[in-house]
């Protein structure tokens, strides 16, 4: 397997994918040279136009004559004349990560991970949201695995990977509910059957818009997706968490948090505790 590597300008790439396209080349990625930026509730960022990328085609095969041939086609249809070929292994894909210590006694890890003497989420990455990386992940799973859960319901919106309904699963929840605009259902079961969990129940679909409907009530409520997100979901939050019920709220950052945590506060919440990981806040609520 080989790798062709092209500098090329940003600003040009589409039309040079397409060309390559025409010519049944297909393996083209690059990274887009991007500019992180401070927004109220977080960050985004824009995509900085005349920079000169690598464009990197791979070419899946061990063959000389279809490398040269391949070389001499984006050479012609890219017209440049400066290329780099490098022979490359075959990607190995890792079904298992590095454990990651939540510091309280508990770590996600693998299955096959010994965990000795600490209490262990076993996970497997897929590809969504929360693998307990980010800060915001750890902060609602240190709250989570505090909490008792014995015959609680929980709802998780955004749920992603499912690993904030597994920690409450795991902590005795009677019944768990992972909503998520993404069709996640498949990640959030393989995992829930690596700890033995038979109690997560995966709803796709938009809230917000009516696409889904929850015909139920709950004990705990969780949301991690940002401020700005939590301030549209409080509506619905509010019509489907018990009362005296408890809500975890993260994905806030600290120079827009008690804008949004007073919004929070109006419907009637009152703060009982929050954790912060550097900008990142985290906070647990109780509904009064």
């Amino acid at each position: 397997m080989y790798q062709i590597t092209v500098k090329y300008p940003v600003s040009k790439v589409d039309i040079a994918i397409e060309k390559l396209y025409l010519f049944d080349i297909y393996n083209v990625f690059y990274e887009a040279p991007i500019e992180v930026t401070t927004t109220e509730y977080g960050y985004g960022y824009y995509e900085k136009n005349n920079e000169i990328i690598d464009l990197k085609i791979v070419v899946e095969t061990d063959n000389e004559e279809e490398v040269n041939r391949q070389l001499n086609i984006i050479k012609e249809s890219l017209e440049v004349s400066e290329v780099t070929v490098t022979k490359i292994d075959i990607p190995s894909f890792e079904t298992s990560f590095e454990p990651i210590d939540l510091n309280n006694d508990w770590i996600i890890a693998a299955p096959d991970y010994d965990a000795k003497d600490k209490s262990k989420i076993n996970f497997i990455p897929q590809g969504a949201f929360g693998t307990g990386l980010h800060e915001t992940t750890q902060d609602c799973l240190r709250f989570i695995l505090e909490e008792d859960f014995n015959d609680k319901t929980v709802l998780d919106i955004g749920a992603g990977s499912g690993i904030l309904s597994l920690a409450a699963s795991i902590k005795g929840a009677k019944n768990v509910t992972a909503l998520d605009i993404r069709d996640v259902k498949d990640e959030v079961e393989y995992n829930a059957s690596l700890n033995g969990l038979n109690n997560i129940q995966v709803v796709v679909g938009d809230a917000l818009n009516g696409e889904i409907t929850l015909d139920k009530d709950f004990d705990c409520i969780f949301i991690n997706i940002g401020g700005e997100e939590l301030q549209g979901f409080m509506d619905f939050i509010n019509s489907h968490l018990k009362e005296k019920g408890k809500l975890l709220i993260s994905g806030l950052v600290e120079w827009s948090f008690y804008k949004v945590i007073d919004e929070v506060i109006s419907y009637g919440y009152k703060v009982k505790d929050k954790k912060q990981s550097n900008e990142w806040c985290t906070a647990l609520l109780d509904k009064e």
